[in-house]
């Protein structure tokens, strides 16, 4: 097998192989757009590509370092850790993360539960101090009839997607510039109310101006009155469904209009032919009512999808002393973040 840096010409036999978003030649560029450096690699065997990956390296400010992440990527054997630890010599990197899109465990009743045993175990690979993506999601199969999905959910999330029905909420797509502006307007209004950190602004106009022609994004609004009460991004790729961005407005909660539009984005998901589909995290299997995230988790747990948990996040070490640093500097900065977000809460 020959390890290789693809070049801009090899876009489509590379995203022909990739199957979750962040990983596509478009993410890359989308990242490139943000100031970082992307390398696109494949794999290839008799002339032929099995499998491809990229990594980011994000440069510290005013020094000379930065950090590598290879999110959602195939899974890691000896090979792919040598090839990373190269890149990531050359690029002066302090430490790469790695996130694979790998599950490790499949939970469910008795004989239903899975567990993969993939291993993890190699030289200057440890498990990192900070996730990126939630080590865990929820799973739902979309190759079930409609009847069967209803059927596995919880009977709340029935009764509240009746409940939408019944108050005459709207859900329909509305993927365009327009759209997004409604979108982008309504998630910093619920990042502002629920005191969480987000991205700017420029983040996601930069995310949705580089992959808006892709096919790949789908926005659904959800409409009471003539006011829009919700709003996901969701994204399609292959015959996987994902759902990584979401808001909802503070009026009409007895509306249940966010239940109303998940239950449309499955019937969605169903209409692209996908076979799954990916809530893009949640938390674990013995997740409390005091964890940050909880209601966002029993929410999308309320759909019946399986619980799937992830091999992990790790970090493939390159300079040790400046990693015991830097974990310590952003240990800190996360928690002004988290701190400043919450003092401009109202």
């Amino acid at each position: 097998m020959i390890t290789r840096i693809l070049q801009e010409e090899e876009k489509n036999i590379y995203n022909s192989i990739i199957i979750h978003p962040v990983q596509t030649w478009e993410w890359g560029d989308f990242l490139i757009s943000q100031g970082h450096k992307v390398y696109r690699l494949g794999v290839f065997q008799k002339g032929k590509i099995i499998s491809a990956y990229s990594m980011s390296f994000h440069k510290i400010p005013k020094t000379r370092f930065s950090i590598g992440i290879l999110q959602r990527g195939p899974k890691i054997n000896q090979e792919t850790v040598s090839n990373i630890k190269k890149i990531a010599k050359d690029e002066n990197a302090i430490f790469v993360k790695l996130e694979p899109d790998v599950y490790q465990k499949i939970f469910g009743q008795n004989d239903q539960e899975k567990f993969f045993g993939i291993s993890m175990d190699f030289p200057g690979l440890v498990v990192s101090p900070k996730v990126a993506f939630f080590p865990h999601t929820y799973l739902i199969n979309l190759e079930k009839p409609e009847e069967e999905i209803l059927v596995s959910m919880h009977h709340k999330t029935r009764y509240n997607i009746r409940v939408a029905n019944r108050h005459a909420v709207e859900v329909f797509e509305k993927t365009n510039d327009s759209g997004f502006e409604i979108y982008l307007k309504l998630l910093f209004e619920t990042t502002k109310r629920q005191g969480f950190y987000l991205h700017t602004e420029k983040y996601h106009r930069d995310l949705w101006n580089t992959l808006k022609n892709t096919g790949t994004i789908h926005i659904l609004l959800a409409k009471y009155r003539q006011e829009i009460l919700a709003t996901n991004m969701f994204f399609a790729l292959k015959d996987r469904f994902f759902y990584p961005y979401g808001a909802s407005s503070h009026l009409h909660k007895e509306v249940m209009a966010s239940t109303l539009l998940m239950w449309e984005a499955i019937k969605l998901g169903k209409k692209l032919k996908c076979k799954s589909f990916d809530m893009w995290g949640s938390l674990g299997p013995n997740a409390k009512t005091t964890e940050d995230g909880y209601g966002f988790h029993n929410f999308k747990k309320g759909f019946g999808g399986r619980l799937v948990q992830f091999v992990g996040t790790y970090d493939l070490v390159i300079n040790q002393p400046l990693y015991k640093l830097y974990n310590i500097v952003d240990k800190y900065r996360w928690k002004l973040l988290r701190l400043k977000a919450k003092l401009f809460r109202h």
